[in-house]
């Protein structure tokens, strides 16, 4: 099962700018600041962030979101 984290504002400021990779969801590179990045995870409404249930994050760890084409 996955996990749902819903992501601080000034990234859904960012997402909600950006087009959207399907119907009501952006695929994103989330760039960790320990140097990981988790790729293609899904992005519902710009603001809620789909992990897998083994992560485990805190807003504080997110450096950057970007798309993942």
């Amino acid at each position: 099962m996955k996990s749902k984290y819903k992501i601080p504002e000034k990234f859904v400021h960012q997402l909600v700018k950006l087009p959207e990779s399907g119907m009501g969801y952006q695929l994103v590179k989330v760039f960790l600041t320990d140097g990981k990045v988790l790729r293609k995870r899904k992005v519902f409404n710009s603001s809620i962030l789909v992990l897998n249930t083994d992560e485990d994050i805190s807003s504080s760890e997110i450096e950057k979101i970007e798309l993942d084409r």
